[in-house]
Formats: structure tokens, C-alpha cells, sequence
């Protein structure tokens, strides 16, 4: 039995967005820049996706910006911003973030100048409005802080902290929408950036979105030519550029539609491995229903090896630094030890048979090892 545990890393593509992607491959494969009738008509497709995009989450359409992904997403959202001001120094950030974030605050630290102050999680495994208040200063020019965290599933004050930050003038609030998005309700008024990745959603990966509001001053990550409004030059990957509204306008219906039967799936697995000598469960109830995250008797490493023998794909921590043995902040922060967690994660396409053979499998895995 093939069991897929690991939806917070990557999911599967969704059958209707891969046959309109395939559609438009055969169909529209020029330039959407050209000025002949085929290039306009694939740039237009391109142009009602954005708009359509915008619908959804309530932006207008020049402040939707089409990238490869998250990781593009936060790098530009960091160092465009930063990079393209001279007066402030100061960035607030988590120690919680993903790495493509927290890198990019490395490289303006240590080659730019700048100052970035960490905030660390609360017991109960959440940043405040009230601790990213006290972190700013006069010459603060960007906060941000991830909507829904990638280890534990846990929700940050995003409607309080974007509050407080729209109180100190001047300073920009971003925010990684990536494991948030189609899992819980997003308000992006008063959120000046966001990041998000098509791959987590059941859309191509390679494709994601930068909202940037257009009052938000920033220079080019990318330089080229005038696409994305002059902010990300390179010739437009247009079939996944259209697609990604599809994939955006089934993931919030899905959200609702499957609401009550992830909810129901979650308590139950909950119940499941509350019944399992030697697992402890780390996540808190202040979190997404598709993601647990627990500690077993066995390293990290000895259980994936054994659970992948299985047939159960899973994963210990963020994919993204899964091939690294750096610390993991997130964990290491509220004082678990990461060394022998797993990170379960699910979406809709799960089936509460996969969850008896997980339970069935770490039970004998435990049992033979621990």
C-alpha cells in the first residue's frame, strides 16, 4: 500500500488544471510578448488569469506578480523592498520562518548592512502582535512574519500584527501565505506583500504569486525586460501563469467544501496516535487541520527508513532544508527535539483507511526498533 503523508511539501497536480495545462502547451506555445495575433491572444489568457486571481483575493490586478514559487516569492518580497530604500536598516522577522526567508535576511545582514531582529515563538508556539510591537524601531522598514508555520501548523496573529505595523508608518508588513492559503481564511487588506506557491495547492510546481500592493516601492529582483511590470524580467511562463487561477479557484472552494470532513479527519488521527505507546504529539490545537506533528522513541531518520519500507511517504521537517543538518529553529525554539519528529501531513484525497495503516505501521515500526 502507497500512502502520501507529506501534502504540506508537495501535492499532486489536479486533473482538470493538468488537462488545461496541456491544452495550452500544444495550443499557445509562442511568446506572449510577440505582437502578432497568437502572441496577444496567449498574453491576454495570461492577462484574464491575473484578473481573475485578483478576484479572489481581493487585490487589484497590477498587484499580482507572477513567480516560480514561494521561494522566488520571499526573496523578492525581502530584498526588493530593502535593497531599494537607503534611510531604514531595521527588518523584524521569526526565528520560524522558511529558509528561503530567513536566507535572504542573512544575505542583506551580512553583505547590506542591515539589522534584522528574530522573534521567537510564545509556549504556545505563536508570534504576537504584541512581541512584533515592542521589536519596532524608528528605522524599521519591513516585518515579516509566515501566516501558517510549516512544522507545526501553527496560525500567527497575522490580524493583529498587520494591525500594529500599519501603526508604525513607514514600515511594510509581508507575510509567507504558503501553507496558509486554501487551509484558512486570508484577509490580505493591510498586508503589503505575500507569497504563495501553486505546488501546495495542487497546481504546477514552478508557479507561484507575489501580491505587492501598488504603493509598496521596490526594485527589480530579476532585471530583464518590462514583464510583471518591470519588476521580474524573462519571457513569461504563460501556460502556468493561466492555469494558476484555476488552481487558486478550486483550492478556496475546496477549503470550504472539505472543511468539516478534514476537521473530522484530523481529530481522528489525533485519537489514533494518542493511543500509541511513545508518541507525543507537538502540535497544538492552535493550527491548520492537515498537519501533526509528533516525536516517537526513534530518530527522525530510523523512522522515515523504516516507514518508507512501508509504502508511507512523510517527511521530519521543512522539505525545503530536509537534505541539511542544520537545527531546526522552529522545534528547537519551543524546545522539542527535532531529532526524533515526523511531520504528518494530509489534504482532502486522504482516506481514513491510510490512516489505519499508518497507525497499524508505526506501531510494529516502535515495536521492532524502539
Amino acid at each position: 500500500m502507497k500512502v502520501y503523508f507529506d501534502a504540506v511539501s508537495s501535492t499532486n497536480v489536479d486533473s482538470e488544471v493538468l488537462d488545461t495545462y496541456k491544452k495550452i502547451l500544444d495550443k499557445h506555445y509562442c511568446n506572449s510578448d510577440a505582437l502578432y495575433d497568437d502572441g496577444v491572444a496567449i498574453y491576454s489568457l495570461m492577462e484574464k488569469s491575473r484578473s481573475t486571481i485578483a478576484d479572489l483575493l481581493k487585490v487589484e490586478a497590477d498587484e499580482v506578480i507572477f513567480t516560480s514559487g514561494s521561494s522566488e516569492s520571499n526573496s523578492t518580497a525581502i530584498k526588493s523592498v530593502c535593497l531599494g530604500q537607503k534611510e531604514r536598516k531595521h527588518i523584524v522577522s521569526t526565528v520560524t520562518e522558511h529558509h528561503s526567508l530567513l536566507y535572504a535576511l542573512e544575505q542583506l545582514e551580512e553583505y547590506f548592512g542591515f539589522e534584522v531582529t528574530y522573534l521567537k515563538p510564545n509556549e504556545d508556539g505563536v508570534v504576537t502582535a504584541e512581541m512584533v510591537k515592542k521589536a519596532l524601531r524608528p528605522d524599521t522598514i519591513l516585518v515579516s512574519v509566515m501566516a501558517c508555520n510549516n512544522e507545526l501548523g501553527l496560525i500567527n496573529d497575522i490580524d493583529g500584527i498587520k494591525k500594529v505595523v500599519k501603526a508604525n508608518s513607514g514600515t511594510y508588513f509581508h507575510s509567507d501565505l504558503t501553507q496558509a492559503i486554501g487551509k484558512m481564511k486570508i484577509d490580505l487588506k493591510d498586508i503589503d506583500l505575500a507569497s504563495i506557491s501553486a505546488h501546495k495547492i495542487h497546481g504546477l510546481k514552478g508557479s507561484g504569486l507575489l501580491i505587492k500592493k501598488q504603493y509598496v516601492k521596490m526594485i527589480p529582483l530579476i532585471n530583464g525586460g518590462q514583464q510583471e511590470f518591470g519588476l521580474r524580467g524573462g519571457t513569461s511562463n504563460a501556460p502556468a501563469n493561466i492555469v494558476l487561477a484555476k488552481t487558486l479557484r478550486k483550492a478556496l472552494e475546496n477549503m470550504d467544501r472539505y472543511h468539516d470532513y478534514l476537521l473530522d479527519y484530523h481529530k481522528r488521527f489525533v485519537e489514533e496516535l494518542k493511543k500509541v505507546d511513545g508518541v507525543t504529539i507537538n502540535s497544538k490545537e492552535n493550527g491548520i487541520p492537515t498537519l501533526i506533528n509528533i516525536s516517537t522513541p526513534l530518530t527522525s531518520e530510523v523512522m522515515l527508513n523504516a516507514l518508507n519500507l512501508k509504502g508511507i511517504m512523510i517527511s521530519s521537517k521543512s522539505t525545503c532544508g530536509s537534505r541539511k543538518n542544520s537545527p531546526n529553529l522552529t522545534l528547537e525554539s519551543m524546545g522539542i527535539d527535532g531529532n526524533h519528529t515526523i511531520r504528518i501531513s494530509f489534504d482532502y484525497t486522504n482516506t481514513y483507511e491510510e490512516i489505519d495503516y499508518f497507525i497499524t505501521s508505526i506501531k510494529e515500526i516502535i515495536e521492532k526498533y524502539g
